[in-house]
């Protein structure tokens, strides 16, 4: 099913449908004990009754037994008949009724050993126990009684009955009369069909009632997603930049990790647009000089033969034009990457000082080869921090790179790793320009170079990277003077994985082959 709100009412009342069925069913069957036991006890009391006044004096006698026959028809409910048989013969009564197979038993008067041969109905007296003798409460009327009243599943006019039976000795008899109530088990089964429906039909009511209560229910508790469901509906309509969804102040703590995880969602995609955007941007805008370039030499060589002095120089120009135009794609990739991955920050422990050795040794051959003297130092190794291998590398790798590309020749260059105490640093030094306390800010920004260095080979975008790279691992990165003012120094401090860890005092320092 594809509504929410569908989904939630089959959800309530498929287990309330069951648990209602089982309860009208529990009712049904509680009712059907009740009403068998119920309708068991008529009988017996009926029973007793007519033979309490078949019991009577015979000069009362024909004055009590119309009187308990009429009793007996407004109390009992179903129908119930009766018949009284002496010796065999029906002396009142409905003939359909017969006696019981064995009443010839019982033509004899009265005999201890003829007592008793089926067993007389018992009830449940837990509530108001009542003692009685034969069933009577007053002995003197039980003392006439041969069998007491039992009951038995007999039948009357062609269907099964329920009947009762009491045979006693009676005044003006010379044998014991034997009387019966009885009422179709048919009229008691329609009587207790009629009863089940209306408890059925309750529980549908019911079931429809808590229906419409859930419908309710169920929208009521929507409503906030429709209301956010209408907020982005609005801004798709409407021309709202920055777009974040509001909940307002009672809302229901439900909804709260769902809008924040779509604000984060719309932040992200924001800003990844914003990265293709300002990538466009970059690209379109640094790459016209190194294209321009490519252009007016490839117009130099088709004048030109190649093997002339115009034809060589505008192949080298063409060479330098399309190694300017690589590295830009390279750091604009990089820059792009690392921005765009810095809506989650990279935190997981790693080994700070054998990630920048590695850095060290890789970049130790160039800077031989520039002419320059480089040197490796760690306080500690292992020293674990907070970040990831590769992007520190990076960051390292592009400190060192600059370093080399801006010293002149004879120039020092210095890379340590040093525990302070929470915080685990990276500083790069070297002793040759530097960098103008005012540009310090500046040189963090895209594409931003200083004035002095137009006529050497860059892009502006190497410490816009280290930044960026930094922001990711949530280090910091900060521009100093070098040792007595001269040169630069670039410090990166990153968070210590355990401040308290190992031990600061051996420092070891290695020159760079």
């Amino acid at each position: 099913m594809k509504s929410l709100t569908g989904r939630l009412l089959i959800a309530l009342l498929i287990p309330l449908a069951i648990l209602v069925a089982i309860a009208a069913a529990i009712t049904c069957w509680v009712v059907y004990n009740e009403q068998e036991v119920t309708a068991d006890r008529v009988l017996v009391g009926s029973v007793r009754t007519l033979s309490l006044a078949f019991n009577a004096p015979e000069a009362v006698r024909p004055e009590l037994v119309p009187l308990a026959v009429n009793l007996l028809k407004r109390r009992a409910r179903p129908h119930t008949y009766y018949s009284v048989h002496h010796r065999g013969k029906l002396i009142a009564g409905y003939a359909e009724l017969g006696p019981p197979e064995d009443h010839g038993l019982y033509w004899e008067p009265v005999g201890a050993e003829r007592r008793d041969r089926h067993q007389p109905a018992e009830f449940s007296s837990r509530y108001a126990p009542t003692p009685l003798y034969r069933g009577h409460i007053n002995a003197a009327d039980g003392m006439s009684v041969i069998q007491a009243a039992y009951l038995r599943d007999g039948s009357f006019r062609g269907g099964p009955a329920r009947i009762a039976t009491e045979i006693r000795q009676a005044p003006g008899f010379d044998a014991p009369l034997i009387i019966q109530v009885a009422n179709p088990v048919d009229t008691r089964r329609a009587w207790q069909t009629k009863t089940f429906f209306q408890i059925y039909g309750v529980a549908a009511a019911i079931l429809l009632l808590a229906g419409l209560l859930f419908w309710w229910a169920v929208l009521w508790g929507l409503r906030p997603f429709r209301d956010l469901t209408h907020q982005v509906e609005t801004h798709h309509a409407g021309t709202i930049s920055n777009f974040r969804l509001t909940l307002p102040h009672r809302a229901p703590r439900e909804t709260r990790p769902f809008v924040a995880a779509f604000n984060s969602v719309l932040a992200r995609t924001e800003k990844a647009s914003e990265f293709v955007r300002q990538f466009t941007a970059d690209a379109s805008h640094q790459m016209r000089t190194p294209l321009a370039v490519l252009r007016a030499h490839l117009h130099i060589l088709k004048r030109h033969a190649p093997e002339s002095r115009e034809g060589r120089d505008a192949i080298a120009d063409i060479d330098a034009a399309v190694g300017t135009l690589e590295r830009l794609l390279m750091q604009l990739i990089a820059l792009a990457r690392a921005e765009e991955q810095n809506v989650h920050n990279v935190r997981e422990p790693f080994d700070l000082a054998g990630t920048v050795a590695s850095v060290a040794r890789e970049r130790a051959p160039m800077a031989l080869q520039a002419g320059l003297d480089i040197a490796f130092e760690a306080a500690r190794s292992p020293l674990a921090v907070y970040g990831n291998s590769l992007l520190a590398s990076e960051l390292v790798r592009n400190l060192v790179d600059n370093a080399i590309r801006y010293c002149p020749r004879g120039s020092h260059i210095s890379i340590r790793v040093t525990d302070a105490g929470d915080r685990a640093q990276v500083a790069v030094e070297d002793d040759g320009p530097g960098i103008p306390e005012a540009d310090r800010a500046k040189v963090f920004q895209r594409f931003y170079r200083l004035a002095r260095d137009s006529d050497r080979a860059g892009s502006g975008l190497g410490l816009p990277i280290v930044r960026a790279l930094a922001e990711r691992m949530g280090a910091e990165v900060r521009l100093q003077a070098g040792a007595n003012g001269r040169g630069l120094l670039a410090v990166t401090a990153f968070q210590r994985v355990s401040a308290g860890a190992g031990s600061a005092g051996d420092t070891e320092v290695q020159e760079c082959p």
